[in-house]
Order: C-alpha cells, then structure tokens, then sequence
C-alpha cells in the first residue's frame, strides 16, 4: 500500500486516513523480526513522532481527534510510541516560549528522534539533585530550579561533567544555559493546560498487557481482581477520552490525564508485586540515598511533572533490567 506523501492533511478524516495506511503499510504489513526498526525510521520520515507539532517544527499539526485515533491506533496494535520526555515535556515547553523559531533546531531534532533529553530537578542547593528517567547517553539536559525564595527557573544546557555521578551543575556550568522561563510554576501550569499529553492514555494500555502477560492464573486471586479493575478503568479511561475530544471539551482532558497517572502508578505498584525480590533497584552511589530534609520552597516541579507520567516509565525500564537479570 502507498502512502500519500502530503503530510498536511487539511481535515480530519485525511488524517484519520492517512493513520489506517501508515500503520498498515509499516507495522501489520511487516514481518516481526524487521518492523521495530522500520517503524521508528517511518515515524521520522513521516513526522510521526509529533503529529500534533506545528508542521514548521517538524510535525503534521494534526488536530486532537486525528491525535486519539493515531495513538489509540499503535496500542491496539502494539507499535512503539514515541520517548514522552522529548515529546510531551521538552518540546512542548519550547513551543511554550515567547520566541519558539529560537529553539527550531531543538524542535527538529526532537521530532526526527536524533536527539536525547534529560530532566533535572533541583530545589535547593542542599538538596540532592533528581533525575528523571537517566540516560546513559544525553545530548541536553533540561534543568527546573526552585530556589529557597521561592522564583524558580526553567533552563537548557549541555551535560555538565558531574551529571552522570548525580552531581549539580557548578556555577561555570549554568554560564553557558538558556533560560526558558523565570516563574517555572506558571510554564508547568500552562503546559498542563494546553499541552495535554493524549499518547499518555494510550501507553497504559501496553503496560496492562504486560501485567496480564505475567499475571497468575487463579482468577479468584487477589492479583487478577486488581488488574482486572485497572483494565476496567482503562476502558473507561478511553471511552472518556474519546468523547471529551469529540465534543471539543478541551479544558476537560486534564481529568484523563490524571487518571491516566493514577492508572499507570497502580499498575507499576502491581508490577513490583509481581517481581518481587528482583523489583529492588541497584545500591545508589554514598551519600544519594541519604534522608531528605523537608523543603520550603512553594514549588516542587517533580510533582508538577508526574502527571505525564515520566517518573513510571523510568521504574518500568529498571523492573524489567531487574527482571531479565535475575531469570
């Protein structure tokens, strides 16, 4: 099957069309071993990554109803969906700046996939910096810092030396950051207002799998009660989903998105269940696992960012390396 080349649809039934052929023709139509590769080369070549992207910054600038039925498309079929911090939470934030043709080149290679985020949280210089999701490799680091004045601050910058022992940025390493914004509260806030992130409903469907995959057999126990509650509400998470979108109640999709939060750290909670010893995480280096004092700062952007849910994709990834290690 062909794929129309033109990837600015101008209605929603194109794109809704054009959603059905790309998955046919680079998931169902491909063989196992060769279309996990083939499709993350696609999402690229297609502008797939970002579909709701404007199309200047390397998206399709599909509309929220052609947005359910791509994303809802890939988790009946299983495709692999774009990393949530590039896409959900970097790029939206740039796109939030007052001059988003500044960061072009950022946006670019985030919805070509060529380029590796990190977020770090900071809220007080005695406190231990927080790593959401670490990489191995990372290209730029977004850095959120709550100051104990309670202004903080929104910045980019390159990996500084000390970031893979857990250790904060120094002074000569802020000298070279961009500052996206100076009142980190209200960025965070606009971002969850209009920047809801749809593909998260949908990536809880896959976990679910996961988590029945693994289930125990007894249909009685307590373990398959709960799971099948999860999927219940999974379900109706969806259905809700659809219909808020379909009658244009924007305003209204923050409630997916926190029940979709709600969804994902109950069936993370599950999953450390289901491994048991092997859900215990690698000794952290001396002195990063020491008690947190309590924080005055106003702000905790952590909290703030939770309801995209990066902080569960990061246990996922460290339960199963657990998992396949200890098998």
């Amino acid at each position: 099957m062909r794929l129309r080349t033109n990837y600015l649809e101008n209605t929603e039934s194109s794109a809704r069309a054009f959603a059905n052929d790309f998955i046919d023709t680079h998931w169902l139509g491909l063989n196992e071993a060769s279309r996990v590769s083939s499709w993350e080369a696609a999402l690229t070549e297609h502008h797939l990554r970002v579909p709701g992207y404007p199309s200047e910054y390397g998206g399709r600038n599909w509309p929220d109803k052609a947005l359910v039925h791509f994303w809802s498309l890939c988790a009946e079929h299983g495709c692999p969906m774009p990393d949530p911090v590039t896409t959900e939470l970097v790029g939206p934030l740039l796109l939030l700046t007052l001059n988003p043709n500044q960061h072009h080149a950022h946006l670019q290679a985030i919805a070509a996939g060529q380029a590796s985020w990190e977020v770090v949280c900071l809220d007080l210089p005695s406190s231990p910096m927080r790593r959401l999701k670490p990489l191995e490799q990372t290209d730029w680091v977004l850095l959120i810092q709550n100051q104990a004045d309670g202004t903080s601050q929104i910045e980019i910058l390159n990996p500084w030396p000390g970031l893979a022992a857990n250790l904060p940025p120094t002074t000569a390493d802020l000298k070279t950051s961009l500052v996206l914004s100076l009142d980190a509260r209200e960025m965070l806030q606009t971002l969850h207002r209009d920047h809801q992130p749809i593909a998260a409903v949908w990536r809880n469907r896959a976990l679910l799998k996961t988590l029945r995959t693994l289930s125990c057999e007894d249909p009685m126990g307590r373990e398959n009660q709960r799971l099948c509650e999860l999927e219940i509400l999974q379900t109706a998470q969806e259905t809700l989903c659809h219909r808020l979108i379909q009658n244009g109640a924007r305003a209204k999709q923050l409630i997916v998105t926190q029940i979709a939060r709600e969804i994902q750290m109950k069936s993370l909670q599950l999953r450390r269940e289901q491994l048991g010893y092997y859900a215990l995480t690698e000794a952290t280096p001396p002195g990063q696992n020491e008690p947190i004092g309590s924080i005055d700062a106003p702000i905790d952007a952590h909290f703030m960012i939770e309801p995209i849910a990066l902080i569960s994709d990061f246990f996922m990834d460290q339960l199963e390396t657990n998992a396949q290690q200890g098998s």
